[in-house]
């Protein structure tokens, strides 16, 4: 029990506990980092089963066809599909989406929509069918595999190698559209997958290098050239991009050289659930206190 005096009325209190300003706003702030950190579990292990699986080898043929808006719109598509490659509203839906619904979730008018969609089934990124579910035909439309695929034990992709792939966490990117993030710059984002390194998320020439000796970390000179951007506004989009209160990418500087490594709650390359200390960067980056 604490014993307090009242400095107007000198009336003795006695307490159970209690804090100075200076603790309860650090009591305050406690309980808030806390909340966020329980989000950001809750978010991960809700999302780690759900995820795309994005081919890094494909950045050849097709895809140098499509500028990077039109990339941000296939990518955008890519985790709207079920275990059969048919893109749907959400893995509860029942029939496939349609064009209208497609144009909703991209954020277009329905006439976009459909010239973004000639334009995939021309360069064979797509293609239509029709399917029937419950004694009913519908229009579907399904994305190549070659692309992208989700994967479960009975699946049609079930034996499909993994290795070079990324994983793309559906709700963590749709989420980062519903914020804001535009088409070119998700397309931005797809041109970086190819280059994720394996063990360290680091954007690297050689990706799948298992000795870190021989890893070869990708200058911001190179990523520009690959975007079809200024080094200018590489460096801005590198260092801007964010979503849910994070960024999708973190610049590390180890003496002159800089290095850029993307978020593992967006973008992860492993198998299983990723090691929390891989992404705690972009969880504390900016959170700065003083010690008193």
């Amino acid at each position: 029990m604490t014993r307090l005096m009242n400095l107007e009325t000198n009336e003795i209190i006695e307490v159970a506990s209690y804090r100075t300003e200076k603790q309860q706003a650090a009591y305050i702030a406690s309980k808030q980092a806390k909340a966020s950190r329980d989000h950001l579990d809750t978010v991960r292990k809700r999302s780690i089963s759900h995820f795309v699986f994005t081919e890094m080898g494909c950045f050849e043929g097709s895809l140098t066809l499509l500028n990077n808006k039109e990339l941000g719109y296939f990518l955008l598509l890519q985790v709207y599909v079920d275990y059969k490659n048919m893109v749907k509203a959400n893995a509860d839906a029942k029939t496939p989406m349609t064009t209208k619904q497609i144009a909703e979730v991209l954020g277009v008018t329905e006439q976009t929509a459909n010239r973004i969609l000639k334009k995939l089934e021309k360069l064979s990124l797509i293609f239509r069918d029709k399917v029937v579910i419950a004694g009913r035909s519908y229009k579907a439309v399904f994305i190549n595999s070659d692309y992208c695929f989700r994967k479960s034990k009975l699946g049609e992709f079930s034996d499909k190698k993994t290795d070079n792939t990324v994983k793309v966490f559906i709700e963590s990117l749709q989420t980062a559209y519903e914020e804001g993030l535009q088409p070119a710059e998700i397309g931005f984002i797809y041109k970086t997958l190819q280059f994720i390194h394996y063990d360290t998320n680091l954007l690297v020439i050689n990706p799948s290098e298992k000795d870190l000796d021989k890893v070869q970390t990708l200058s911001l000179d190179a990523l520009a050239t690959v975007v079809g951007l200024s080094v200018e506004e590489t460096s801005r989009k590198v260092g801007n991009l964010q979503w849910n209160g994070m960024y999708v990418y973190g610049k590390i500087k180890v003496g002159r050289e800089l290095m850029i490594k993307a978020n593992p709650h967006l973008l992860y390359r492993k198998a299983g659930e990723f090691d929390k200390a891989l992404g705690a960067e972009f969880i504390v980056n900016g959170k700065h206190n003083s010690i008193s």
